[in-house]
């Protein structure tokens, strides 16, 4: 018990160590920009490997939309941001060199807002944009790129185990070589961009500061004290009146504060991602027995019973939800998911198009690419490939990183007859899914069938030699 407290008090430590304090004070970039993009691919790559990414489409879909509209606020920069959800429960988010940018799901779950994950977000875009990132890498070249992502992935292990207790260890030793290196200058420098990204794309800055006031709460209820090695710093609460002296001199953004209408809908998801599921079961379901109309209940009780496997109970859920709030389009859609998992085809078609039509109609409103998904399996597997083939090529566009639709796009072409662009998005798919034997394979095959000089006949000769020179 002694040592599963140790590990918790020392973890949270890191935690607090990355996010207060995630920048050094060298002036001189020592990496060029085409090395750090060099390097942030590496580490992405061998990071994958070790962490658990979630790719659930309404997740990711949510942390980009915040993540891109702070990114808009940033002067030109040479940095293609990329943002990804890491199915862990501690709160948590960090960068590592390129603009490669980390949210756990423990971190949404924590939060209140959507104001407070773009508070989270904007830091750490701030230290990506002032090559705060290189400069740490810097300072750690004694470590390998295996050694660095051991580190990061040891801030995500959680749950008390031998293995990810000596790998915190080891990232705690190289938090506390680090540490002495860190500047109030550096930090004041990140908070201040921080928040005029956070102005100019409409969030409420106070969102960043009731953030690290949770931080600074877990930190102090699980260590009356802050680290020794962490005592050269200005204290958390300096900094927090500092942000809060920042803001008054500020300008606020007129009118409304940007926000989305259902952040604890996201919330759910990230829950029931990160928990086993007889765990969310209960605790939904705790919420349905104290208020039998709490749709947040069964909405978060229909997800957890889908994970479980058990799509009656899912459905059933979902159905007493849609009973008094038929018009819930959240709780419409994961129905007609549930329905499409039980066999349940014209029901599912049922329920995703009605959710795509009010969605397509709705003012200010956009095609839920979970929802599009779905209702293009669900054309498929009825065998309306004519309709499933461009909802999978707009999901396809707007979620490179989903790779199931790859996969989808492959099958579809190969039923249409058209052996070229089948072969080329099963490539794409096993490129994703790094079997790279499989991936030439198909792109080689690919190349056959397909025009000469067309768009993919050309990226599937990029692909073969590139996986092939990856290979030797």
């Amino acid at each position: 018990m002694a040592s599963r407290k140790k590990f918790w008090l020392n973890l949270i430590s890191f935690l607090i160590l990355l996010f207060l304090l995630g920048s050094i004070s060298s002036g001189v970039y020592a990496m060029t920009v085409e090395e750090e993009k060099k390097l942030g691919k590496q580490i992405l790559l061998e990071l994958e490997g070790k962490v658990e990414m979630v790719r659930d489409l309404t997740l990711q879909n949510f942390i980009e939309k915040v993540g891109y509209s702070l990114v808009d606020q940033v002067k030109p920069t040479p940095f293609e941001f990329k943002f990804y959800v890491v199915n862990a429960p501690d709160p948590n988010a960090f960068a590592i060199p390129g603009g490669y940018i980390f949210v756990t799901t423990g971190l949404i779950v924590l939060a209140e807002s959507e104001q407070e994950i773009a508070g989270v977000l904007s830091h750490e875009i701030s230290h990506v944009t002032a090559r705060h990132v290189s400069q740490l890498i810097e300072r750690m070249k004694r470590l390998n790129i295996a050694s660095m992502v051991a580190v990061l992935a040891a801030m995500l292990a959680g749950g008390g185990g031998a293995g990810s207790q000596a790998a915190a260890t080891m990232a705690m030793a190289t938090a506390e070589a680090l540490a002495l290196k860190y500047t109030r200058e550096m930090e004041v420098d990140a908070d201040q961009n921080s928040l005029n990204y956070l102005i100019r794309a409409g969030y409420d800055p106070n969102g960043m500061i009731s953030f690290l006031n949770k931080i600074v709460r877990m930190s102090l209820a699980l260590a009356p004290k802050i680290p020794s090695y962490l005592s050269t710093h200005p204290a958390a609460e300096d900094r927090l009146s500092l942000l809060q002296n920042l803001l008054q001199i500020k300008q606020r953004p007129a009118g409304l504060f940007r926000t989305i209408p259902n952040f604890k809908r996201i919330q759910i998801k990230a829950f029931v991602e990160e928990r086993e599921p007889h765990v969310a079961v209960t605790h939904f379901q705790s919420f349905v027995d104290a208020d039998p109309k709490d749709l947040d209940g069964y909405y978060g009780l229909g997800l957890a019973y889908r994970k479980m496997g058990r799509l009656d109970k899912s459905i059933e859920a979902l159905e007493s939800a849609t009973s008094f709030a038929p018009d819930d389009l959240d709780i419409l859609k994961e129905r007609g998911v549930a329905y499409f998992l039980f066999g349940k085809l014209g029901q599912a078609m049922e329920d995703l198009e009605a959710v795509q039509s009010r969605l397509s109609t709705g003012v200010g409103r956009n095609n839920d690419l979970f929802a599009l998904y779905y209702l293009g399996r669900t054309y498929q597997e009825k065998g309306e490939l004519s309709k499933a083939l461009p909802l999978f090529l707009k999901v396809k566009k707007e979620a490179s990183f989903f790779i199931d639709v790859h996969l989808n796009l492959g099958s579809i072409y190969g039923r249409m007859e058209q052996k070229g662009m089948s072969h080329f998005y099963f490539g794409k798919y096993f490129k994703l899914r790094r079997d790279e034997k499989n991936a030439i394979l198909h792109f080689r095959k690919a190349i056959e069938w397909l025009e000469r000089g067309s768009p993919e006949w050309e990226e599937a000769q990029r692909e073969v030699k590139e996986l092939t020179q990856k290979k030797s």
